[in-house]
Order: structure tokens, then sequence, then C-alpha cells
């Protein structure tokens, strides 16, 4: 996909070797933390009321308008003459691009619909809304307009955009349009996307009753730490966190169902690259096998799927038999069969749950810049290609860092660390590779997978890695397992990548993959998203425990 732009894209420039910047108290280029939400606690959210979690769901069809066609020259595209079906009655051919893979992959029909999802809590005078899209990715200028376009007397504190990561549905980024050089994102399919998320939260907060709350997790393995009925990792080293977190909501009064929210990483990415249906992927299946089990709406949030989490072309789930292993083949036989059997487990979690006495909500938020370093995603803002716009760099000059200067553009984002009962949660603004939220380095994480082929290019050395604490020994707020990533939430800028892992090519630096396991640097925004991102992250956790007066950890030499 991106080889095509080499040429333009080396026109812009880039630099991957400088030397550190450190700000006193911080690891290298880690920012300085500015907390500018806490709730309750701000003037905007006094903890003040009976007390009571109130809770509301609502959902929103946001399948995209696919016009089927007759191809009649077999090339997989619509040209002119071609007979196709106006659905809007415009006169006009109207395509829709799917995300993930490829640009130029045309849908050709729609196999499940994709949904907008949410879901709101609110405690005393502190409201959380909660939106996932079934979407590639969403990123935070479309939240911001959600937010704008929000009825301020919903009284919606802090609003969460995520998506599903599906790879089976219409283009939300712009990079996966037609070719290379044509964006894909269509402004008035997102805005419907937007007008749902605003419908769904306005009828939410509506309809918000008294709720009690049940929590569960489940490990996707199996007894002897085989993972690959559920999830693999083909990027080494193999690092996958196999906790399925479950938070259950009932009305208090009636016992009847509210939501389920369910949080587990892991790419829908199980089609391939020839794929022109638009679909969930597994994950419909998963919200269907769990909603007849439970009777609730179910919202699925994405968690640390960076790498290669997913199918991988190792998992091979079991049928709805209970024994026949299904091969990822490519089919949806193999999603459905992925789905169910994830739903098994969490329906079995959920009959093992905990009730949540009086649970209490409360979330703080920060806005921060992250630094842009790659040459395609330059190459593909000159082309207006995204629907945003980098700021903080001279456009005359060099778009690179060297020792002299740093002219890498800057994009604007966010997290948020929510506690709610037991529950911890970090929210990541894209594709957490685990190993920066759980360590893993001694193979610990890998299951039965070989952690790493040493023999490989560019093997990544553990002993290089980064030491303890990580993110999850630092949330202790509750239980290690109701420690939660809601990863693509709040943004979505691609791969973080741990730096001491992070390799680019030595040639065409993020156009082309280093040698080995290094794809995911080619769609991440630069080796200082780890830092950047995850050590912001970490800091939002500890300033928690620094408002409550607790000691915080010291830093291990890196």
């Amino acid at each position: 996909m991106r080889r095509s732009l080499l040429a333009l894209a080396l026109l812009v420039g880039c630099s991957h070797k400088t030397p550190p910047i450190v700000t006193s108290g911080l690891a290298p280029d880690e920012i300085p933390l500015v907390v500018d939400q806490r709730c309750p606690g701000d003037p905007s959210c006094p903890d003040q009321g009976d007390g009571k979690l109130y809770v509301a769901t609502a959902k929103r069809d946001v399948t995209p308008l696919v016009e089927p066609f007759t191809d009649l020259n077999g090339d997989k595209h619509w040209e002119p003459g071609e007979p196709f079906e106006d659905l809007n009655g415009n006169g006009v051919f109207d395509p829709v691009w799917l995300a993930g893979r490829d640009s130029g992959t045309l849908a050709f029909g729609v196999h499940d619909p994709t949904w907008m999802r949410c879901y709101v809590l609110r405690q005393n005078q502190t409201t959380l809304a909660h939106c996932v899209v079934d979407a590639i990715g969403y990123f935070d200028t479309e939240a911001a307009q959600i937010r704008a376009d929000l009825d301020p007397a919903l009284g919606v504190d802090l609003l969460m955009m995520g998506s599903t990561h599906d790879h089976q549905t219409q283009d939300t980024i712009g990079i996966w349009g037609p070719d290379d050089t044509t964006s894909g994102y269509e402004p008035a399919y997102m805005a419907r996307v937007r007008r749902a998320a605003v419908d769904a939260i306005t009828e939410a907060v509506g309809k918000l009753v008294p709720a009690k709350m049940t929590i569960a997790a489940v490990a996707t393995q199996e007894p002897n730490g085989d993972m690959s009925p559920y999830v693999g990792d083909s990027r080494d080293p193999v690092v996958i966190d196999p906790m399925m977190h479950l938070m259950q909501f009932d009305d208090a009064s009636t016992g009847k169902p509210i939501v389920t929210v369910a949080n587990w990483g892991s790419h829908p990415d199980s089609l391939g690259g020839d794929r022109h249906y638009v679909g969930s992927d597994w994950v419909h299946y998963f919200r269907e096998s769990l909603e007849m089990g439970t009777g609730s709406d179910v919202v699925f949030v994405q968690g640390q799927c960076g790498g290669q989490v997913g199918p991988s072309g190792m998992v091979q789930p079991f049928d709805d038999d209970g024994t026949t292993r299904v091969p990822h083949d490519n089919s949806y036989r193999f999603i459905q069969a992925w789905g169910h059997s994830l739903a098994k487990l969490a329906l079995k979690a959920l009959d093992a749950g905990e009730p949540v006495a009086d649970p209490r909500l409360a979330f703080r938020h920060t806005t921060f810049d992250v630094h842009v370093e790659n040459v395609f995603y330059h190459t593909a803002f000159e082309l207006g290609l995204f629907p945003r716009r980098p700021f903080g760099y001279d456009p005359t000059k060099p778009l690179i860092r060297d020792g002299s200067h740093d002219n890498s553009p800057l994009v604007r984002t966010e997290v948020a660390y929510i506690t709610l009962g037991p529950a911890s949660i970090i929210t990541c603004p894209g594709e957490l590779l685990p190993e920066n939220f759980v360590g893993g380095y001694d193979g610990s994480y890998a299951g039965t997978y070989r952690f790493i082929d040493f023999s490989a290019p560019n093997a990544p050395d553990p002993t290089k890695a980064p030491k303890p604490p990580y993110l999850v020994d630092l949330m202790d707020d509750g239980p290690r397992q109701h420690r939660m990533v809601f990863g693509l939430t709040l943004d979505f800028l691609g791969y973080i990548v741990p730096r001491y892992n992070f390799v680019l090519d030595p040639v065409a630096p993020y156009l082309q993959d280093a040698p080995g396991d290094h794809y995911e640097e080619t769609n991440s925004v630069g080796p200082r998203a780890e830092p950047e991102i995850v050590g912001t992250m970490r800091e939002l956790v500890l300033s928690a425990k620094q408002d409550r007066g607790e000691p915080l950890p010291i830093p291990q030499p890196q």
C-alpha cells in the first residue's frame, strides 16, 4: 500500500536516530502531565447526590449503504457502464471502500450490520458516556465534533469514542480509498456516524436507571496455557494478555439486564486481504451469542491488540460442538466459530461473576501532543488523506528531528483513567502492544507459543526491554484481574511499539518493513509513541495515587 508513495515521501524526509531530550523527573521524551479534568472533584462534577450508580445503553445501526453492481469484466471494481442498484437515488454509483488492508478494496455487499453502541454511567454529578463504533479507528477530531453537538443539558462530563478496529467496513480514517493518493474518508457517512453517537447518547441519558454491577474476568486459554483456540501473535516477542474483562449492569429494581461491557484484545481481521462484504468479523458473533446468553445489549471494547494479536494464522477455535477445531482459512465459518467460542468463555465467567456493592465511579483525563515522525503519515497529511491536520512545525524545513532542532509535526490526543468499583481502566489512543501493559519479557505471556525466534533478522533483545513496574502493576486501585486497557479509545494513532524493539528499514523507513517482525513500525507515529503515550498513561495513573497521598514507586534504571 505504501510503496507507491516512496518517491514522494522521501522528499518529505525523516530521521530516526536522535539524541534524547530529558525532562527533569521524567524518562527521555516523556511529557509533563497536566490533568485537565477530575470527576468527582472538579467544580463541574461535585460528589453530591444519592450515591447510586445509574446506567443505560443505546445503539444505532451505522451499516454503510453498499450499492450492488454487476462486475462485467471481473476486475472487482465498478467501471462506467456496469449496471448498479442506485440505492440512494442520486444517479451515480457510490463506492464503499473497506479499511484495514490495501487501498482500492471495494465493498460488494453486507454480510452483517455494523453498529454504534453506547452506554452511559452516572453517579452523583459525574457522567461518563462511552461509545464504540465498528470501524478501523476513530479520530479524536470526530469526537470533538460530537461533544460540540451534544446538548449541554445532558450533563455529560466525559465522552469517550472508540472503535472495534474492524477490518471489514468503510474507511473512517482516509488512507484506504480507491488508490494510495485518494482519501477514502466520506464526509456524508462520517456525519451519519456522528449523528448516531449523539442520538444514542441522548437516548441513553434519558433512560438512566439505578443499576447493580457484576464483574468477571477469564483467561482466554486452556488449562495448560495453550491460547491457540482463542488468540495468537505473529510478532516477536510473543506477548499476549489473555484476560477478557466483563462488566454487567442490571436494573437495581427489576433485575432486568441493561448492558454488558466486554473488553479483550484481538484484531477483527479474519478474512485477509480478499474481502468485499461489510461486517464486524468475530465481534458480530461474539456480541450476538453474549446477548442471547445475558439478555442485555453488549458493547465490545477493544483491548491490547497491538503487534499482531489476533487470528495471525494461528488460531483454531472450537466449533459449536466443542471438540472440532476450525482452521484459520479466511472463512465465515472460522469467524463464527471464533466468536461463539469466545462468548462461551464469557458467559461461563459471568456465571461466576462477583457482585459489586456500591461501586464508586471516578475518572481523570489529560490532553497532550504527540510527535508524528512517520514519513508515510507526513505524505498522507500533505495529500489530504486524513481528515485532520498536524501542527507545530515549519513546512519550509525538513520534517525531522536531529541534534539541533525538532521539526516533527504534532497531533493532539487524549487519555483517561477510570475507576469503577474494583475495575481500573486506562485508555490508549491506538493499538497498544501488550508488553507496554504487562511486561512479559521473560516469556510468561507467550503461553505455549514460541517466545522469540532469535535466529530471525532484527530479533528483539529482551535484556534491553523496559524494566518493571509496568502499567498493570501500577493500576492497583482494584484486584489485578480487573485492570483493563480500553484500546483505540479517544483517538487512533496506530501501533504503540516499545522503543527498544522499534526497527525501521534502513533504505525506506516507514515505507517498507524492516527485515524481521517489524511491520507495526510502518503504521506507528514513530519511536516516541512509547514515551509520549505510554508515559502519559502511566503518569495519569500515578497522579491518582499522588492525589491520595500514596507513595509513588521508584523507577528502576532502564
